[in-house]
């Protein structure tokens, strides 16, 4: 009976760990790809214009 509980508690613990590295995993790919976004509007090989100036 010993044995079974361990078991159990070390699926739940495990499966708990696990899930929370996926979410890090995940988060940190989300916020990669905000980046991205960024860089693509802050791109240093376009050339600054006049438009808008009167």
């Amino acid at each position: 009976m010993s044995n079974f509980l361990y078991f159990i508690l070390g699926t739940t613990l495990g499966g708990m760990v696990g899930v929370a590295c996926m979410c890090v995993l995940q988060i940190n790919r989300l916020s990669e790809g905000k980046g991205d976004l960024d860089a693509e509007t802050k791109r240093a090989d376009t050339v600054p214009t006049d438009r808008g100036r009167s």
